[in-house]
């Protein structure tokens, strides 16, 4: 299935190559590698082989045809034993192992390589830099090609049609169901469509830092009064009928917008390709649609909580061959490689703002015009029962069911949310 760049530090003289030291070893790293060099490079990463070669890989190798790649698998489990163990060069880690192994001083400061003017950085979407740079507390240990978030999407022709202001950057959850509510539910239309109700609750939970379940704690937090203004808000526009929450499934393709009878959604890049490209190629649904910058919380309208940041590439500073692994590290960020898979279906969007395939003028920029949220706590799904999650999805569904049509008071339903959500949690 298918941010204004921070300063780069400016070097003072140019250097033919640039080189740093490793703390384990006296080996260096030229800025330049030669592209006829012979390595074998061994990658760690959660992908599979074919995944990895068909992302990455193949076409690294038609750059250095003598550089051999070996995939090494890894989870979240055996994370620390297998960069013991296997001592990868090259590893394709999460923003928190990232995080950790630069704690541990495992990785390879590449600052100083990143600074010099052959490389441009300027292209790099400069809030995920910032990001970076922040973990390493100023200093750039890695980098990473794609991040993901949603903006809204919305069908021009409908808000021309009823004349209503189209939605703009920085809206929040609360100004968009308003507008929402000015479309005439009389002609069959809705303002906003959202999956489900769980899905609409939990992204407005996600932009107050709100979460369902403490980890460190054991406890579900749902029968809340934080959680009650949620769902208070989304009843109101549900019954309004401004909103519509169809609970189709996840991979439906002609939803309400697609369908022209609900005039908004919020999604991901990725709808895009699943299901407004897919509707037009399919059956001939052309929609004028544009986008605005997805859904903010009132105290911090810049900041995005659905940026997600994904993972980061880094070298292994016990690596033998630093220069193999810096010359893949280069080409995964380079302009060069972002253009290359610019047409392709992608899940993701390139972190080279600049080479996102966008042929019919989008705003695309609605995708990075937001700042990831640094503040979040992410939640540690190890601590978890398997399944919890998804099954903690299904009871609050249901209970929110109830209460949408009457059979259960609000009040009761967040207490059975509760009670359900917590046996759940204590199942061993």
């Amino acid at each position: 299935m298918r941010i204004r760049l921070i300063a780069v530090l400016v070097v003072s003289m140019l250097l033919s190559v640039i080189s740093i030291a490793c703390s384990s070893t006296k080996e260096t790293i030229q800025y330049e590698g030669d592209a006829k060099m012979t390595a074998t490079l061994k990658v760690m990463t959660y992908a599979d082989k074919s995944y990895f070669m068909k992302e990455y890989g193949d076409l690294f190798q038609s750059k250095y045809p003598n550089i051999e790649i070996e995939v090494v698998n890894y989870n979240s489990a055996n994370f620390e034993k297998v960069v013991k163990e296997q001592k990868p060069d090259l590893l394709l880690i999460s923003i928190d192992e990232y995080a950790q192994l630069i704690e541990e001083n495992r990785l390879v400061d590449l600052s100083t390589l990143f600074a010099n003017d052959d490389y441009n950085l300027e292209g790099i979407h400069s809030e995920i830099i910032n990001v970076h740079r922040q973990i390493g507390k100023g200093k750039l240990y890695g980098l990473q090609s794609e991040f993901l978030t949603k903006a809204i999407f919305y069908n021009k022709d409908l808000f021309d049609k009823y004349n209503v202001p189209y939605p703009q950057d920085q809206m929040t959850w609360n100004e968009l169901f308003q507008l929402a509510k000015r479309f005439p539910t009389g002609d069959g239309v809705s303002g906003l469509y959202i999956r489900n109700f769980v899905t609409l609750a939990d992204d407005i939970a996600l932009s107050k830092h709100l979460s369902k379940v403490d980890t460190k704690n054991v406890k579900v937090t749902i029968n809340t009064e934080s959680y009650k203004e949620i769902f208070e808000m989304i009843l109101d526009v549900y019954e309004s009928k401004a909103v519509t929450l169809p609970d189709i499934d996840l991979f439906e393709v002609y939803d309400p917008f697609i369908t022209g009878t609900s005039a908004m959604t919020v999604d991901y890049y990725y709808y895009i390709h699943n299901n407004i490209n897919w509707a037009k190629e399919e059956k001939g649904i052309m929609l004028n649609w544009e986008l605005a910058s997805a859904p903010v919380d009132e105290a911090s309208r810049d900041i995005s909580p659905y940026f997600t940041l994904g993972g980061a590439t880094a070298i292994n500073v016990e690596s033998d061959q630093k220069q193999a692994a810096w010359e893949f590290l280069k080409f995964q960020h380079s302009e060069e490689f972002a253009k290359a898979k610019s047409r392709t279906t992608r899940f993701f969007m390139s972190t080279r703002t600049g080479t996102i395939y966008n042929p019919e003028g989008k705003r695309m920029e609605a995708f990075y015009n937001l700042k990831p949220d640094t503040n979040f706590t992410r939640m540690n799904y190890d601590l978890l029962p398997k399944g919890f999650l998804r099954n903690l999805e299904g009871v609050v569904g249901s209970e929110a069911k109830a209460a949408m049509v009457g059979v259960k008071t609000l009040d009761e339903a967040m207490v059975s949310m509760q009670e359900r959500g917590q046996q759940l949690l204590d199942q061993k």
